[in-house]
């Protein structure tokens, strides 16, 4: 007879279903059901999923958190850590698109009608698709500090209310459980722990911060060079 995994594996290839609720074993490629942690054919047992919420991430993996993970989670806290990673990601992002348009419009006058055309498409689509990942963190930064998430809309206020929204985002979170729950990014990630859980990078050190803050700067005032040159 066949097993009652082996049976359910059978069933979803016929049905077309495979790509959904299957995946391979991580030791052998057995396929199994996402929902099991047990492989029938290796007798491995996969380690359960970890919550990274408690750990200081590094800037790629923040980034990847805070735009695939928690894309539009309005619950729980964020640390300034979380929040200030994840702009300044955001920000050398943008600015590194913007600095490629602004060279091929200064290098070409030819390639400057496709490649920023294409460069300034590419910068409004994600300014969009940024939209809501970045309300996101910043009410997960102010429900770290036991304030209402609605405070984010005081950002739409011109001037005054980006320069008080910014305020709030750098004010240090309660450090004891709220009501919006645990406090986050309190754990130190080192490299060796990153390498055991399968993260990419770790806490991203002051020296790394203060390089990523200067290559933004650089980057704006060359675009700002470019663009002022192109247009003489």
């Amino acid at each position: 007879m066949l097993k009652q995994q082996d049976f359910m594996s059978f069933t979803v290839s016929c049905c077309g279903w495979k790509e959904f609720i299957m995946r391979p074993c991580p030791y052998c490629g057995h396929e199994v059901l996402k929902s099991e942690r047990y492989c029938p054919n290796c007798g491995r047992i996969r380690k359960a999923p970890i919550s990274l919420d408690k750990y200081s991430l590094g800037m790629i993996e923040n980034f990847k958190q805070c735009f695939v993970y928690k894309y539009a989670d309005f619950e729980g806290r964020a640390s300034r850590s979380e929040y200030w990673n994840f702009f300044l990601m955001y920000q050398l992002l943008f600015v590194a698109i913007l600095f490629t348009c602004a060279f091929l419009s200064y290098i070409s006058p030819l390639s400057s009608a496709v490649g920023v055309g294409f460069g300034l498409v590419i910068l409004v689509l994600m300014s969009v698709v940024m939209v809501i990942p970045s309300v996101a963190v910043a009410v997960r930064r102010l429900h770290d500090q036991g304030r209402s998430g609605g405070l984010v809309f005081v950002g739409l206020v011109p001037v005054i209310g980006t320069i008080i929204l910014l305020v709030l985002m750098a004010l240090p979170g309660e450090s004891h459980t709220n009501r919006f729950g645990l406090p986050t990014g309190h754990v130190i990630l080192t490299k060796q722990m990153a390498h055991e859980i399968g993260l990419i990078d770790a806490t991203p050190t002051t020296g790394l911060t203060a390089g990523l803050l200067c290559a933004i700067f650089v980057l704006w005032f060359l675009v700002d060079r470019l663009l002022m040159t192109s247009a003489m």
